[in-house]
């Protein structure tokens, strides 16, 4: 079965783009080679005056480049292969000499959105499923079909480098703003419009029919007379039609001074972003300016030939292996059928309820949000509503997307209004006599097989279910605090938890569009299991004499976002503190030394940012470093560590705390630990998460850093036990 399906239709050459055996259409090689047959029919037959590109798929229009041919890159040419193939065929499409229009519907993502740049008008609706994105940066590559040198003359340097160098999504409304499409229409009129514009492009009136519900098929009629194709592409081709005008790039831009500046602050931006880490963005910038400054035909080439370069680098090859693996949580992995689940009860409407709330009905639950009064769950709405104001301000969805998605909140402060709901949330206060009570008081309201999740970042699910007539009907639902940004969900399954169970929590925690991680019951499970190591390893190093700034600058130059004291700050010392309790008695056994000084700070008042007061100070919006608090790390004076020594005691600590949950199968698989890691904590993503972290350097090396490491602060750097198994059979974490 092919991709492409041709029909014609009143002069006009409609393109059906829908891909055999999947839910999303992909560029691929074959693909490439079927376009090219088209395009011969079409130049073979003058009556065809426009071509339309369009997607049967329901919601999707191009998603990017297939994953194998991603795969593919790791082999040599392949990269050079796929960015030529890619570049000749929309060259020959912008060159076809008769209007291609886009019609767009559904995200138009990095080789997608290059294939509808290609062509000479863009149609989108302005449905929140359409988008746009070059997405390529976030593998480690540049695009490579023409996006470095296309973007910039069609929205302008500023707006091209903004998609290119971050590779965030822009919704339709924003991409009309920037000229990135020409015109937008409700979807159900897309095709319409599209033959509409057609039409205008090629001054022709036209007698079709209402192409609106068109699903590939047509009349299939060479309609008999000539077309002077010529003519029609150098009178009606030009101005806001043609895909590479260079009208965007204004005065200011094409002034040599301007662009200076636009480049000099776009290379500060990116080693801000990048600690020199990733090649990936000084390289996009490299190609935007090598284009402009010699030309489109010498900027694509030089574009091809900087693809092959970046696949080829380790950081590359790594944030590639990466997304294939993280793509894993996007599955359940549980065999068992889940409950049916579409309308969700949630305890508690403070900050991580209202953000359970918010993820939950934009991916279409309903939710009965409860709290200990009608005032509370209002305010709960409204950390709603103000999480979804930024989309209606980005144009991602409208106000009354907004308003109806808000109506799918039914607020209460009543128990009983969540009678029967097969699964109910609870996101209240982090206290294990808080968390018995209100089970007693829910279980009795749940159905048969009702589910009872509470969202712990730390208490173990078997101490929360001993309070339930039903334990195996309780799990843990970890999400990550802000849960409308974190992207993962950590579901924790005790020992005798159904296997229904966990498949429910899985389904839904995928239906809120997050990545799932099973993991068994312990304290502080397996994500911040591995942080209290790392945090409490930060706190030693400035008892030490550590300098609080030159502590969380090192480890974001080791790649992290933020640094462990400012992410205390940010959690919360309270918090913290609260969590290290929790699992003192695992750290204990170990006789791993736990740094007391988050007591002292927390009895001294200190909370972090939530009262603006903690590590740092926060005023005015500034924050600037707190001296008072040195006063509890033995005086102001402070010493010189090498940041490398800071980055590896930090580093190995959480390291070695991830291996051993693999030895003590808190993990079932090392991917969940690089999962977990990177999406959880932020672990660097050029370094791929502990395990391949592990893999890279070698077990070995990691073993000998930890016993150096042990001689001199004690036993909480010992080597997990794995490590020493992995060296006498030289076998590594991933095959």
């Amino acid at each position: 079965m092919k991709t492409l399906k041709l029909t014609v239709d009143d002069y006009v050459a409609i393109i059906a783009i829908d891909q055999p055996g999947s839910g999303i259409n992909t560029v691929t090689l074959e693909m490439i080679t079927e376009f090219h047959d088209i395009l011969d029919e079409i130049e073979q037959d003058n009556t065809i005056r426009a071509a339309i590109l369009y997607s049967a798929k329901k919601d999707r229009f191009i998603a990017g480049a297939d994953i194998q041919i991603i795969k593919s890159f790791k082999i040599a040419q392949k990269a050079f292969e796929f960015s030529r193939k890619h570049q000749q065929l929309l060259n020959r499409i912008y060159h076809l000499g008769i209007p291609v229009i886009a019609a767009i519907h559904g995200p138009a993502l990095g080789s997608g959105l290059e294939t509808a740049i290609a062509c000479h008008y863009r149609i989108a609706t302005d449905h929140p499923v359409t988008r746009f994105a070059l997405p390529d940066v976030k593998l480690g590559l540049c695009p490579a079909g023409g996006g470095t040198q296309h973007l910039p003359r069609l929205v302008g340097i500023n707006e091209a480098l903004s998609m290119l160098l971050s590779g965030q999504n822009i919704y339709a409304r924003r991409a009309k703003e920037i000229n990135l499409v020409n015109e937008l229409i409700h979807a159900d009129g897309l095709i319409r419009a599209a033959k509409n514009v057609a039409e205008k492009l090629t001054g022709e009136k036209s007698n079709a029919e209402d192409y609106h519900n068109l699903n590939g098929s047509g009349n299939n009629s060479l309609v008999s007379g000539t077309r002077d194709r010529q003519k029609i592409s150098n009178s009606k081709l030009s101005g806001r039609a043609v895909a590479s005008s260079s009208a965007r790039i204004g005065f200011t831009e094409n002034n040599p001074i301007m662009r200076r500046l636009i480049y000099s602050k776009a290379e500060k931006d990116i080693q801000v972003r990048t600690r020199g880490l990733y090649p990936a963005p000084k390289s996009i910038l490299n190609c935007v300016k090598y284009g402009l400054q010699h030309g489109m035909e010498k900027g694509l080439g030089f574009e091809t030939e900087t693809f092959e370069y970046l696949a080829g680098t380790p950081e590359s090859q790594q944030l590639i292996d990466n997304y294939i693996l993280i793509q894993r949580s996007r599955k359940n992995p549980s065999e068992s059928k889940p409950v049916p689940v579409s309308h969700i009860g949630l305890l508690g409407a403070g900050l991580m309820g209202s953000g359970i709330t918010s993820v939950s009905i934009q991916n279409g639950f309903q939710i009965t949000l409860k709290d200990r009064d009608f005032s509370s769950a209002i305010r709960g709405k409204k950390t709603v509503w103000e999480d979804l104001e930024p989309d209606v301000n980005a144009g991602a969805i409208s106000e009354f997307e907004r308003d109806r998605l808000l109506s799918g909140i039914y607020l209460t402060d009543q128990l009983s209004d969540l009678q029967n709901l097969p699964l109910i949330i609870e996101a209240v206060f982090e206290d294990l006599s808080v968390k018995h009570a209100v089970l007693k008081e829910t279980e009795p309201i749940l159905p048969d097989n009702g589910i009872f999740a509470t969202n712990t970042s730390a208490i173990p699910i078997a101490e929360i279910a001993k309070a339930a007539k039903r334990p195996e009907r309780i799990i843990g639902m970890h999400y990550f605090s802000p849960v409308q940004k974190m992207p993962l969900l950590e579901v924790i399954r005790s020992e005798i938890t159904d296997e229904e169970v966990v498949s429910t929590a899985c389904d839904v925690g995928i239906r809120q569009g997050k990545h799932v991680i099973v993991v068994s019951d312990s304290p502080g499970f397996y994500v911040t299991r591995i942080l209290m190591p790392m945090l409490n390893e930060a706190l030693l190093l400035l008892e030490e004499g550590a300098d609080i700034r030159i502590v969380d600058t090192a480890m974001k130059n080791f790649g992290f976002p933020v640094g462990p004291i400012t992410l205390i700050d940010e959690a919360g010392i309270d918090v913290v503190l609260h969590i290290t309790e929790t699992m003192n008695s695992i750290f204990k056994k170990r006789e791993i030394r736990i740094s007391q000084t988050i007591h002292r700070l927390y009895e001294a008042g200190y909370s972090g940012r939530k009262n603006l007061n903690g590590f740092y100070e926060y005023r005015n919006k500034k924050k600037v470093l707190n001296e008072d608090i040195y006063h509890f790390f033995g005086g102001s004076g402070r010493k010189d560590f090498i940041l490398e020594e800071i980055q590896e005691r930090i580093s190995l600590m959480m390291i070695n705390e991830a291996v051993v949950c693999l030895q003590e199968d808190i993990l079932q698989h090392p991917n969940d630990g690089d999962t977990g890691a990177m999406l959880g904590m932020g672990f660097p993503p050029v370094l791929g998460g502990p395990f391949r972290y592990i893999d890279r350097l070698g077990a070995r090396r990691i073993w000998n850093r930890l016993e150096y490491l042990r001689g001199i602060h004690g036993d909480r750097f010992k080597p997990a036990g794995i490590l020493s198994d992995h060296i006498r059979s030289n076998k590594r974490f991933y095959a």
